[in-house]
């Protein structure tokens, strides 16, 4: 092969190369609606009476934090099931607080409860469940309450000996101070919902998690409060903000104190009505998120399809007490289902239609687990059985 015809040859496979790789490329777009699935690979049941809800999960201790749905005790609980320890955490006592719905592993050796009360201090106890100290909340005054079983509205985790916390809490401003009737859609950027608590300081930063490119913000239009959900994965320091109304979800990594870094991901489903309601609209009538959740390295963004109109008009028609008739309760089950949106980086990967089990998502994990609360269902069970579910890898 002479010299020539050694360079003709280099520069054809160059270039076949080339062309094949931006084939590869350009010929697998990413489908946002394509339709995903999750499969059950694991389930731990509890033997307790009592409707439990799970908190967190300690990984290097293989533990499950629980509480009852209806009462105040707390239950650890080991990866088989078993139950470790309990406690009665509801009441007056020393080693008590008035009522929770929110708890967190601190560490191997501590636990940290956030309190349902004006002020929404922390308590934090030992192994053996005694409190150890009380941390002044971020809340200023209660103005609202959103009762959620399936949600955590903070994180807390240690760097360097240090313990910080991050959050959301919708009674962090005094109302008088942020009236909609008198400034409108300038509620968006002067409300500051978020909260970045520093321990070794004794120190909250508030952080405004109405992101600058949603859209009533940016156009200045109020639609209600519409206070965003908040998911943090501490390990990547990635926050995700999801405003229930609207179709973005919004990425940003934390930096000291600040959520740095805005970027949004548009978010769609054939389900979801993208239109952005009023204020004044009924929330039935809107398919608004409800969650947002961490898994591995994706969110999971949810929400309630809406009930048709014309049903919901149907049941108004009947007088101010609609919301009690057992049909419009039958009606609500029949249009308002979950439906779920997957998101991977910075985009959307695909939707999720149904789980492989019926029940509630209480919680994700690093590993990318997802893990749910099964539904009652027809028959009624004496004990508590959650599912572990992951997404089908194609």
């Amino acid at each position: 092969m002479n010299k020539s015809t050694f360079i003709i040859l280099t520069v054809f496979f160059a270039i076949a190369m080339f062309s094949c790789s931006e084939k590869e490329s350009t010929s697998s777009p990413i489908d946002p609606i394509k339709e995903l699935q999750f499969e059950v690979y694991d389930s731990i049941t509890v033997d307790v009476l009592d409707d439990l809800v799970l908190l967190d999960y300690q990984e290097e201790l293989d533990q499950y934090m629980m509480r009852e749905k209806r009462g105040g005790n707390v239950f650890l609980v080991n990866g088989k099931g078993t139950i470790l320890d309990s406690a009665q955490l509801v009441g007056e006592g020393p080693d008590q607080l008035p009522f929770f719905l929110e708890g967190r592993f601190l560490g191997k050796d501590r636990f940290v409860f956030k309190e349902m009360s004006p002020t929404m201090d922390f308590h934090v106890f030992d192994r053996d469940f005694k409190k150890i100290e009380k941390l002044n909340g971020p809340a200023v005054g209660l103005n609202a309450i959103f009762i959620s079983q399936f949600r955590q509205t903070f994180t807390i985790w240690s760097e360097n000996g240090e313990i910080f916390i991050l959050g959301e809490e919708v009674n962090s401003y005094n109302p008088a101070d942020a009236d909609p009737d008198k400034i409108g859609g300038e509620f968006y950027n002067k409300v500051k919902t978020g909260f970045f608590y520093d321990l070794s300081v004794d120190s909250i930063t508030y952080l405004s998690l109405y992101p600058e490119a949603w859209v009533p913000r940016k156009t200045n239009r109020w639609v209600g409060q519409s206070f965003p959900y908040m998911s943090f994965d501490s390990e990547r320091k990635k926050v995700a903000v999801l405003p229930p109304i609207g179709d973005l979800l919004f990425m940003y990594d934390l930096e000291g104190n600040s959520l740095i870094n805005e970027k949004a991901v548009p978010l769609s489903h054939p389900d979801r009505d993208q239109e952005i309601p009023d204020a004044s609209s009924e929330n039935q009538l809107y398919s608004s998120f409800s969650d947002v959740k961490n898994f591995g390295e994706y969110q999971l963004a949810i929400f309630y399809t809406a009930i048709p109109e014309e049903v919901f008009s149907e049941f108004r028609a009947k007088g101010e007490n609609f919301n009690q008739d057992p049909e419009y309760r039958e009606a609500l089950s029949k249009y308002r289902n979950p439906r779920y949106i997957i998101v991977k980086g910075d985009q959307q990967i695909g939707i999720v239609n149904k789980l492989p089990v019926e029940g509630d998502v209480n919680l994700g994990l690093s590993d990318g687990t997802l893990i749910v609360k099964a539904s009652e269902g027809e028959v009624e069970r004496d004990h508590n059985l959650f599912y572990k579910i992951r997404l089908v890898k194609e």
